[in-house]
């Protein structure tokens, strides 16, 4: 499950839970570590809620099945960016789903992300404070568009060796994502439901 997904199910908690409920997700997209011993409060409460969903996520059949769908779709681009495609694109795509039911409440936990820099180490308070501003653009809008998604995938992995895929091969990911586009908005609902 992703940020958004996370934020979601978070449900009415206060904007700086939902914000922990997404930190660990924005914490690696940021490139970021975060004590989580000197987090407020509310936004620790988050952190532990993102690790107890995510751990009934990944055991979700609904999930499973997924991922393993797009990871058959991609296996021409390798075993080990296959299985990151199948994977993180499952969630980037339920992501996609969920974005304009759960954009409200992810700006307004993402207007208490200062909240977060007493945690972080100074060599990494730029770092946070500049993919906050991103956040702002809305980008994560367009996790609904597979080719989007498929861009995403090949800069999440492109510096990981046994996960990267080729650039050449962001088409072939945009059409395995395009074809399980589909069973992610059927079974979205259902999936948020059942962790919420």
């Amino acid at each position: 499950m992703n940020f958004l997904a996370h934020v979601l199910v978070a449900g009415d908690r206060p904007p700086e839970t939902a914000l922990g409920a997404a930190l660990p997700d924005l914490a690696r997209m940021a490139g970021v570590r975060f004590d989580r011993d000197r987090l407020p409060p509310e936004v620790a409460e988050g952190v532990d809620l993102h690790h107890r969903v995510d751990a009934r996520f990944h055991a979700d059949g609904r999930f499973l099945a997924g991922a393993a769908d797009l990871r058959r779709r991609t296996e021409g681009v390798g075993a080990g960016a296959a299985r990151a495609v199948g994977h993180a694109g499952w969630e980037l795509l339920l992501d996609g789903v969920v974005a304009p039911e759960a954009a409200d409440r992810f700006v307004a936990a993402v207007d208490t992300a200062e909240v977060v820099v007493p945690a972080l180490p100074d060599v990494d308070r730029d770092a946070w404070r500049s993919l906050v501003r991103s956040l702002h653009d809305r980008w994560w809008l367009r996790y609904d568009d597979p080719v989007f998604v498929a861009e995403r995938l090949y800069g999440m992995t492109r510096r990981r060796p046994r996960l990267r895929f080729d650039r050449a091969a962001v088409p072939v990911v945009a059409e395995a994502l395009a074809a399980a586009q589909p069973s992610v908005v059927v079974a979205a609902p259902a999936v948020v439901a059942d962790l919420t």
